[in-house]
């Protein structure tokens, strides 16, 4: 059994700033009342397809100032009740076509995407390319190459 396995009941779970390298899969699969998570200022540089996927309940998330280059494709497509995500500070990989999936999903989500500025304050924007600073939101299909994915 997974380390969370017997907290049904848990609401919020903060793991920032831990050095986590890697989330193993299914790890959040039994925190369906979950409604923060906290995963901020680690070393994440990827995600578990389908990581997130059984936290219908999740209205704040925080994957800020990590190694993340993209998001699995539909990773946050079941986190219906979602206010608050942070992005920003990770260096996303705007060549390879994998973006497409986060500049999509942000671009449809605007009003939830934040930084910290001492409060949330709305920010779409916050998350930036890796060394051209230019908003993921802003990357074009063609700007990308499903031959620039590592």
């Amino acid at each position: 059994p997974g380390v969370f396995d017997s907290l049904t009941a848990l609401t919020y779970l903060s793991l920032g700033g831990n050095q986590l390298a890697a989330l193993p899969e299914n790890v959040f699969d039994c925190l369906v009342n979950m409604q923060k998570l906290y995963l901020g200022d680690n070393q994440l540089s990827a995600l578990p397809v389908g990581v997130f996927d059984k936290l219908t309940q999740l209205v704040h998330l925080e994957l800020q100032s990590n190694q993340l280059k993209s998001i699995p494709r539909g990773a946050f497509d079941n986190l219906k009740s979602l206010t608050h995500i942070f992005l920003y500070n990770n260096p996303w990989d705007c060549e390879c076509r994998d973006i497409m999936y986060l500049r999509n999903w942000v671009a449809d989500h605007t009003s939830i995407v934040m930084r910290w500025d001492g409060k949330a304050v709305n920010d779409p924007d916050s998350a930036k390319c890796a060394g051209t600073n230019t908003p993921v939101r802003a990357v074009t299909e063609a700007s990308t190459s499903p031959s620039k994915c590592p």
